[in-house]
């Protein structure tokens, strides 16, 4: 009996020990699954945690690059001159920062390569933004630049892409009918209307020069906005005087075209000299080609010509064909019908004073654009400076009479549209000095911009970078 109770009380403490290991054992191999499925889930998150820290980099690199593009203006006729420009920029704009050493910003046919952005993190880890663009095209073919970034935190990585379109022009010549670097008057019953909508009878002023930047007087009235841009700079309305469309004080500062008169001197042909009489005959007529049929030109008709300083002359009952390339000082009067096919040029006064540089246009004027000229060889070039009428930086330019229809941007230091000034003017009208721009009288302008050209001849040509909206992706 002894014997057996002992054996039975082995047996029992025998099975304690075994269930007791195999609970150990079991807590044992939870431990270790715990500690695995912890060092996992710490993995997972760091790995979560790393590629937000690349997102981040990606977005960041973005960020940068959007702020110096947005508006930017680029040259360049291929892809490779494109990418060339734009190096140039990052290199001048990004020279004193210490992210990247901006000198090895490089740009070849395939794109804009920029060196590493490295920005360091805690305990060591250190990430990377690796920048790239690409165009496909010149800036006259209206490309698509795309921005590439890639962030890099330790082993994760991600890369996003960005687009920026190139936009042909100045906003100032395509928002507004008339805009003015001057303040701008309408009085008695002067009208400025658009021929395919309201819009296109906006007026913008950025003069700073006076309480108000644009005054509608009388029974004046415009269809589309009235914006200034003067700090602290008014819009006044009088008597009876309607806007069609919005008043607007804070409007965004305009970038202004710059003339450029004297790409024009390559077309002249001759030059017109007083003893040539009202209609210009003489000198002016010797290589011309009669209204497009290839005989010498007749009495009445001149092309290509230059009117010296100090010439002062009247013409009437003539045709002007090409450039009329006018040089400072002088006063020139366009009396009743006046043929006009081509441009009207003036060379820049080195100062200017409008009592001396004057330019009147009188009677009935009909201005076709250059693109009807003769098919003529002689006029192969001037045919391709589309888009302007008139551009004489530093001069007064009055119209009085009817002008039917205008085929070009009509620009002058200082304009004047009075008694029955009326007719439309296909492009708008540019006042490019802050001196005045008034409308009085029966003056009527319609301004129709539908076949308006974004880069007129006799400006330097622009093209500026516009942000794609939408066009994030990864």
């Amino acid at each position: 009996m002894r014997r057996w109770g002992i054996q039975r009380a082995s047996a029992a403490t025998g099975s304690a020990l075994l269930i007791t290991l195999i609970f150990v054992a079991l807590f044992a191999c939870m431990a270790v699954a715990l500690a695995v499925a912890s060092e996992s889930n710490l993995a997972i998150s760091r790995n979560r945690l790393d590629v937000q820290q690349a997102q981040n980099l990606t977005e960041t690199g973005l960020l940068l690059v959007q702020r110096d593009m947005g508006g930017l203006q680029v040259t360049g006729a291929s892809a490779t001159a494109v990418h060339a420009s734009l190096a140039q920029h990052f290199r001048d704009a990004w020279a004193e920062t210490s992210m990247l050493a901006a000198s090895d910003i490089a740009a070849d046919a395939e794109g804009v390569v920029f060196p590493a952005i490295s920005v360091p993190g805690r305990a060591g880890r250190t990430g990377t933004i690796a920048l790239a663009m690409q165009a496909d095209g010149g800036v006259q073919t209206r490309p698509t630049i795309t921005v590439v970034c890639t962030g890099r935190f330790n082993d994760a990585t991600r890369t996003a892409y960005y687009d920026f379109n190139v936009q042909s022009g100045y906003r100032v010549l395509s928002d507004y009918g008339v805009a003015s670097r001057s303040p701008i008057v309408l009085q008695g019953s002067a009208h400025i209307d658009g021929a395919n909508s309201d819009a296109e009878g906006s007026l913008y002023s950025s003069s700073t020069s006076g309480t108000y930047g644009i005054q509608v007087k009388g029974s004046s009235q415009i269809t589309g906005d009235a914006a200034v841009s003067g700090d602290g700079v008014q819009i006044q309305k009088q008597g009876s005087a309607t806007i069609g469309g919005d008043q607007i004080t804070d409007a965004p500062d305009a970038e202004w075209p710059v003339p450029d008169p004297g790409h024009f001197e390559q077309y002249i042909e001759s030059t017109y000299s007083p003893s040539d009489g009202d209609k210009g005959k003489g000198k002016g007529k010797g290589k011309g080609k009669g209204k497009g049929k290839g005989e010498e030109s007749e009495p009445d008709t001149l092309s290509n010509i230059r009117i010296p300083a100090g010439t002062n002359p009247t013409f009437s009952n003539v045709t002007l064909y090409g450039v009329v390339y006018i040089e400072s000082p002088n006063t020139v009067t366009f009396n009743g019908n006046t043929n006009l096919c081509g441009i009207v040029v003036t060379e820049e006064p080195i100062i200017e004073n409008y009592n001396q540089n004057k330019l009147t246009f009188n009677g009935n004027l009909t201005a076709s654009g250059v693109e009807y000229l003769p098919n003529d060889p002689r006029y192969a070039g001037i045919r391709t400076e589309t888009g302007t009428f008139l551009i004489a930086p530093g001069f007064f330019a009055k119209f009085n009479g009817n002008f039917s229809t205008i085929q070009g941007l009509i620009a002058a230091g200082q304009l004047q549209f009075t008694g029955g000034a009326a007719g439309t003017v296909e492009g708008g009208v540019l006042n490019l000095s802050d001196t005045s721009l008034d409308f009085a009288g029966g003056a009527h302008l319609t301004i129709d911009k539908q076949n308006a050209k974004d880069q007129p001849a006799g400006f330097q040509p622009r093209y500026s970078l516009i942000c794609v909206s939408g066009s994030y992706r990864e």
